[in-house]
């Protein structure tokens, strides 16, 4: 097969050897599969393609990929082909980390668990209400944005690229000074208060300027433009959690059966444990949550936790 038509501007990652040419890939171990593919049928056709040998670590063990063949430029097609299947790929994986205000205060832990008493005495025996629905305070937070963070190397690349760019941010969007907020009222994130998933407090800026709001828009745009987050929605949609079906115990036992693959069955079964909301909606109306000066962004690692049982913090910075 003739490759001339490959361009060269990669050619510097062919290093030639003895017997021919090779290259070597720093592909995180989790997306080996997916260049390997079902019987290894997608590994078989890039080296028919193009005339060379990959060599893949075995499942479960890290390392690089290394692509070996007698011409450069079947060499740097197969790197091509593989290092468009990583990143398409990464697209099915699951989020790793996100980024996000964490909202670690005391008095919100009392409050919290103040509400949840207060609701599973009131309504125990409402549709889909369990004591496993309800956030843990110690893990409270204002999500920025979720990522897929591979292996170490990745997760250092966002940490100094959010340490980078916060200073830039802070003064163009709070302006130097402190952000304030306000968690009062509750609502849901669909339609049906019937059947509910997710039920969480509103967030109100006490200056009512939107510069927390501005903040995380421009978080968010900025590691999408950097290529380390996909663009999901047109602005973030800042709330706190309090309550959220897919954490019922039952539900997180299915989780861990399928070593945390949240798939089809924990999907259907997901459903069935909705809860109505209705009279915690009427009851709980205009709760107060609380004000709370906002002191740090974290990019915290999912399904990891500290000493205190708060999410794993692999990187932050601080607020004004």
């Amino acid at each position: 097969m003739n490759y001339e038509d490959e361009t060269c501007d990669a050619s510097d990652v062919v290093e030639e050897t003895k017997s021919g040419f090779r290259t070597v890939m720093d592909t995180p171990s989790a997306l080996f599969k997916f260049v390997i593919g079902r019987k290894a049928e997608t590994k078989k056709k890039i080296e028919m393609e193009t005339d060379t040998r990959l060599f893949i670590p075995s499942q479960g063990q890290a390392g690089d990929i290394v692509i070996t063949g007698p011409s450069r430029s079947g060499v740097l097609s197969a790197r091509r082909q593989v290092e468009v299947i990583a990143e398409s790929s990464r697209q099915k994986c699951s989020f790793t980390h996100f980024l996000s205000f964490p909202l670690y205060f005391d008095e919100l832990a009392t409050k919290a668990e103040e509400f949840k008493e207060s609701v599973l005495q009131k309504f125990s025996q409402t549709q889909g209400i369990h004591p496993s629905i309800f956030q843990k305070p110690c893990k409270l937070h204002l999500t920025i944005g979720m990522l897929v963070l591979l292996n170490q190397e990745e997760v250092d690349n966002a940490a100094q690229f959010l340490s980078s760019c916060y200073k830039d941010l802070i003064r163009e969007c709070l302006h130097d000074k402190p952000i304030s907020i306000k968690l009062e009222g509750l609502e849901i994130m669909n339609d049906d208060p019937s059947s509910v998933s997710v039920l969480y407090a509103r967030v109100n800026e006490l200056d009512g300027k939107q510069r927390l709001q501005h903040l995380a828009d421009s978080i968010v745009q900025r590691f999408v433009d950097h290529g380390i987050m996909q663009h999901e929605y047109d602005k973030v949609k800042l709330h706190a959690t309090v309550m959220n079906s897919s954490m019922h115990s039952d539900l997180e036992e299915i989780a861990r059966r399928n070593n945390g693959r949240k798939n089809y069955e924990f999907n259907k079964m997901r459903r069935k444990y909705a809860f109505d909301a209705r009279e915690i909606l009427q009851v709980f109306e205009d709760i107060n949550f609380g004000q709370y000066h906002l002191k740090e962004i974290h990019i915290s690692e999912r399904g990891k936790y500290d000493e205190h049982g708060r999410y794993y913090c692999a990187a932050s910075v601080s607020l004004p």
